[in-house]
């Protein structure tokens, strides 16, 4: 369990996670998963992101639901349900060492694609919904990481910030509803895990409310290259910590 400098450190991260995922609502466990994992184990860290982003996609959700355009994210979402089963299955049974390069790995990986601000043209395809929804849920349930993949494609389909977020928060919102079902059932979800969250929780908050302070006035441009200087910077201090463990 979380508790003294560990728990200020957690906190922290916690706070700039939400300031991120509540401005563009993906981001969080990007930025919480590679400080949680120097203290606890990959699945208990898995759960704690993902309580976390539902816990604030609730809000988020609330807010922009007026804009949704469900027609044009429905491919996104069957995809991103098919892949659940799978990606719980393979938090379950993979081995931590592995699950913690795997997520270093991939926070370096969609931390350049945030960087490079690249459109991905293959998500204007006609199938890409169900390529890209299944990829983002199976990265999301398994490593806690993959609100980018999901990103991508809605950005893609040129919608406007507050439809985008209301897409994503939805996807979200409906792939974490049956990952969780499956986490209960397959025992993931503990006591400690429950506690850790609730000790997180005032922290994610706050966040939230910065984020809705902030989120139309702070320069774009700036608030973006600092919030992937700190994702990148997880990434690296998780991959360096887990070579010297080797």
């Amino acid at each position: 369990m979380l508790s003294g400098f560990e728990l200020i450190i957690a906190l922290a991260a916690v706070f700039i996670g939400s300031i991120v995922m509540g401005t563009v609502s993906f981001g969080l466990a990007l930025v919480v998963a590679p400080v949680l994992i120097l203290f606890l184990d990959p699945q208990s860290v898995v759960i704690i992101a993902n309580f976390l982003i539902v816990i604030l996609l609730v809000f988020v959700f609330i807010k922009v639901r007026s804009h949704l355009r469900l027609k044009e994210i429905k491919g996104l979402i069957v995809g991103g349900l098919c892949a659940v089963p799978i990606g719980v299955l393979a938090l379950n049974v993979t081995d931590p060492a592995v699950l913690r390069i795997s997520i270093g790995l991939l926070i370096l990986a969609l931390g350049g694609l945030l960087l490079s601000k690249a459109e991905i043209g293959i998500a204007r395809s006609k199938h890409a919904g169900l390529v890209f929804g299944f990829l983002a849920s199976l990265c999301i349930t398994s490593l806690s990481i993959g609100g980018p993949l999901a990103a991508a494609y809605v950005i893609a389909q040129k919608q406007s910030s507050n439809t985008m977020r209301a897409s994503l928060s939805f996807f979200f919102l409906v792939t974490y509803a049956l990952a969780f079902f499956l986490y209960f059932i397959t025992g993931l979800v503990t006591t400690e895990s429950l506690v850790n969250t609730g000790l997180l929780t005032p922290a994610l908050l706050a966040g939230f409310l910065v984020a809705n302070l902030i989120v139309n006035r702070v320069n774009e441009t700036a608030f973006r290259y600092v919030a992937i200087g700190v994702i990148i910077s997880g990434g690296l201090v998780l991959l360096v910590r887990e070579i010297i463990a080797w």
